[in-house]
């Protein structure tokens, strides 16, 4: 079995929607009732983006079950009307692949993960999503059959969520642009200039979630050495 992660650029709903507000992030989880939406950004531009989700909502004849909005975020669960021509999850499923949720839409384009259980599977997933725009595989690992539970079985709460807001979004800037490389590609200074803050705000709250990380990693990291074969 294969683990693939795909970048795709189509016209699918949501893909369009992503391209319409490329500065947001936008999060999907699907099932066959719901399409459960988040989005973060600035807020002005997430209530033009849940707005233009409504719109969209009744263009494909669905309806929303639940919206609710806060600062720099929104959430919306809408009836599903996903098809395997409007949905690369749908499309997926057709081809007897699992996807790991969420799929995540940025600047217009479409990230997902799957798991493909043969070449020939995976080589007619690509062939009919390819007529609908631009698929790029991003990352592709062999996993045994016997790991497939590991792919699904840590949430992101279980992970991140003893860590405050500004923690981990300091932390996230701070990996994404190189701090932690060796060499380091960016220095603290230059950090907490980016984010308008003292040098000794920013390394404490990057410290504080390194800790509250690793802390919450050491119980799967310890069930990982003991799956370790000698």
């Amino acid at each position: 079995m294969d683990e693939i992660e795909i970048e795709l650029t189509n016209s699918t709903p949501f893909t369009l929607l992503s391209k319409d507000f490329p500065d947001l992030t936008i999060f999907r989880w699907c099932s066959s009732e719901v399409d459960y939406v988040e989005m973060y950004g600035p807020k002005e531009r997430v209530d033009r983006a849940s707005r233009k989700l409504k719109q969209i909502t009744k263009e494909i004849h669905s309806f929303v079950v639940i919206s609710n909005s806060q600062e720099n975020q929104s959430s919306t669960a809408i009836s599903c009307r996903c098809n395997i021509h409007n949905s690369t999850i749908r499309l997926a499923e057709s081809t007897n692949l699992l996807w790991e949720a969420p799929a995540v839409y940025k600047e217009g384009k479409e990230r997902l993960r799957l798991v493909s259980f043969s070449d020939r599977e995976l080589r007619s997933f690509f062939d009919k999503a390819s007529a609908y725009g631009e698929v790029n595989v991003i990352k592709k690992k062999r996993i045994e059959p016997g790991s497939l539970r590991d792919v699904y079985n840590i949430s992101l709460k279980q992970l991140f969520g003893s860590l405050s807001n500004k923690q981990a979004k300091y932390l996230s800037e701070a990996i994404s642009r190189g701090f932690f490389d060796s060499p380091k590609k960016v220095k603290l200074e230059e950090l907490a200039r980016t984010q308008r803050i003292k040098k000794s705000t920013m390394q404490e709250h990057v410290n504080k979630a390194k800790l509250k990380l690793a802390t919450s990693i050491e119980p799967y990291l310890s069930l990982y050495i003991l799956s370790l074969k000698e």
